[in-house]
């Protein structure tokens, strides 16, 4: 709608929630209509709560990118052993520190909010710390201190949800997956979709007992069957 004059609101654009999609439509307001804009986000945590949250959101931070160094991690042990295919022999068999891949794996995701921190700068763009909450159509609350914008963007994607039913306590979820302080010799995997298949591969690359648990008699139901099938 146009940036408003100054000093009618705080903002013209306020956005609670800090991911790829907040982010995005922030600093395109400020860059490309001259936009005053706010963006807020819960504090950096590797598994979202309440109030934990960070620059990046889901697909930085819980989701695509520590997805994909897990799943590198995990391609290397089949390599290791078609390697001796090809006339490499080894006195030891290679051995996985699952602390180390973890502590690397959080050591890029502080890089990439520093680097979120500064495309916000960059474009001009205010980051406000703290859980955000729509107090009326033109004011936001972050942790008590109110902010005024002509428009209010919200931009809070989602966490896993837990379904409520019996033993929901001995469960984890994506999130805790991604970060477990531990590698787990064993683990039982309920559902047959792409992400359940994408950490059983993890876990099985990584050398883990692997059992997947579906309803149906293939995984990968509803997707491309050749896909399915192998």
């Amino acid at each position: 709608n146009g940036s408003s004059s100054a000093g009618e609101y705080d903002y013209d654009l306020f956005t609670i929630g800090a991911g790829s999609g907040g982010v995005r439509a922030s600093r395109f307001a400020s860059t490309l209509y001259g936009a005053r804009a706010a963006i807020c986000e819960m504090p950096f945590s590797t598994i979202s709560a309440d109030d934990l949250g960070g620059l990046g959101g889901t697909c930085v931070l819980r989701g695509c990118v520590p997805k994909k160094l897990l799943v590198y991690a995990s391609k290397f042990s089949h390599e290791f052993e078609e390697s001796h295919g090809f006339g490499w022999a080894y006195d030891t068999d290679p051995k996985h520190d699952w602390s180390t891949l973890i502590a690397n794996k959080n050591t890029e995701l502080q890089r990439l909010v520093g680097i979120y921190k500064n495309i916000l700068k960059n474009a001009n763009v205010d980051l406000i710390e703290g859980r955000g909450k729509v107090v009326d159509p033109h004011t936001v609350s972050v942790d008590g201190k109110l902010y005024t914008a002509k428009n209010i963007l919200i931009a809070v994607g989602g966490r896993p949800s837990m379904p409520d039913i019996p033993g929901i306590e001995h469960v984890i979820d994506s999130d805790a997956a991604l970060d477990l302080p531990s590698k787990p010799e064993k683990i039982a995997i309920v559902g047959g979709g792409y992400i359940a298949l994408e950490f059983a591969g993890i876990f099985n690359g990584l050398k883990s007992d692997v059992h997947v648990f579906i309803r149906q008699p293939k995984v990968l139901r509803g997707f491309d069957e050749e896909v399915s099938k192998y």
